[in-house]
């Protein structure tokens, strides 16, 4: 514990939160790259040729971007500035989060029962569902589900925690989600369901609060590079070369070491990196979560039809080419789709309120006014600097499912 009584008690000054719109939209791009290489990762391990070794890589690469989600929704709810009532809190998330975890839970049980395993009698959508994860990208939904749930529980770290204890319990989650993956993957010890998958996430969720008005300087950023380089590199030849059956999937979990450091490294270079500029990408920010709800829809019925690449050019086409694909097709249904009054409530957009519209005048003064008096500045924690986040809105939600 000795590393923690050099940390300040205070927080550090807010800043500005605008970075994580371009964040969120360059993770998502990632996590569909990921499903768009996944099958090849785990399929052509045999030959260990340079194609597999390629989609290894860039496999590698991208499995900051889950983490990294997790962490922008405790930075934003962790906000005691932005807290309110839990009962309002959690009402404003059954319609963000509830509803869509329902309805996409049923399309993907449907896709996969009638589509991708029609004849595989061996699968049980009730046993699915109850693992929390029915479908790949799905399991996200599951874990914000119970994140949110302790969410103002975990906002007192906020409010009434010093730096140290912020600290503290983040890193003590972190490492108990870590010992979890170890202990269930490789000694086949418990397995994650459906009330207990957020858990090990919690760690990253609270971090993302405690890390982020964190400033790099010129010397730190170098650091953060070569860790994020390094840690990339670790993931793939510990893929490649680990023990056990091939390829050895344990580095390729967010939990494991190397995607930790990973994520926490990439967290802090978008906050450098992306502090100003990037318009496009605060534009389709509000349309991510349509892609990650949308994306396997498309992608599985164009794969199939077009296989799995065998050559290095191949793997390319479906780690670059593609993905983008996936993400314009997708977010432009999602576009239209929330224009739709009875479609919008199943992207998370079926709120009193559209989250992604400028609040009016009245709304914002009554915010700022419940913030101030339901949530006082802890000392040392000075007001959130907030700036434009996208052209359709001036503060995110607090929670707002963009991304897995």
């Amino acid at each position: 514990m000795a590393p923690l009584d050099r940390i300040p008690t205070e927080n550090p000054p807010a800043t500005s939160t605008a970075w994580m719109n371009p964040a969120r939209a360059i993770a998502i791009v990632a996590v569909v790259a990921i499903h768009s290489l996944g099958t090849v990762v785990e399929q052509n391990f045999a030959d260990m040729g340079p194609d597999w070794w390629l989609a290894n890589l860039i496999d590698s690469a991208c499995r900051w971007s889950v983490p990294v989600f997790i962490m922008i929704s405790g930075a934003l709810a962790l906000d005691p500035v932005r807290g309110s009532k839990p009962r309002k809190f959690l009402s404003k998330r059954v319609w963000r989060i509830g509803i869509p975890l329902v309805f996409w839970t049923a399309v993907y049980v449907l896709f996969r029962r009638y589509y991708l395993q029609p004849d595989d009698e061996s699968w049980s959508p009730g046993i699915a569902i109850l693992t929390g994860s029915p479908f790949v990208q799905l399991y996200f939904l599951y874990v914000l589900a119970g994140l949110t749930l302790l969410t103002p529980f975990f906002r007192l770290l906020s409010v009434h925690g010093s730096r140290r204890l912020q600290w503290g319990t983040g890193l003590i989650f972190l490492g108990i989600g870590m010992l979890d993956q170890w202990v269930s993957m490789i000694f086949d010890v418990g397995e994650a369901n459906i009330a207990t998958r957020f858990l090990p996430m919690a760690g990253f969720y609270i971090l993302g609060w405690v890390l982020r008005d964190i400033v790099l300087s010129r010397r730190a950023v170098v650091l953060a590079w070569v860790s994020l380089i390094g840690s990339i590199a670790v993931t793939a030849l510990w893929a490649g070369f680990g023990s056990g059956e091939k390829p050895w999937m344990f580095p390729y979990e967010y939990l494991s070491p190397g995607v930790v450091i990973a994520s926490l490294s990439a967290y802090l270079l978008f906050h450098h990196h992306l502090r100003t500029g990037f318009g496009f990408l605060h534009w389709f920010y509000p349309y991510s979560f349509g892609v990650f709800l949308l994306h396997p829809l498309v992608l599985y019925p164009v794969r199939n039809e077009m296989g799995l690449p065998t050559t290095v050019a191949g793997v390319l086409l479906h780690a670059f080419v593609m993905p983008l694909a996936y993400t314009v097709i997708c977010a432009a249904v999602t576009w239209l789709a929330v224009k739709i009054p009875g479609v919008r409530a199943v992207f998370g957009e079926g709120g009193p309120r559209n989250p992604h519209s400028r609040p009016t005048a009245k709304e914002q003064r009554e915010s700022k006014a419940e913030g101030a008096h339901e949530h006082p500045q802890p000392p040392g924690q000075a007001g959130t600097s907030v700036e434009p986040l996208s052209p359709h809105a001036s503060d995110p939600d607090p929670l707002e499912p963009e991304s897995p």
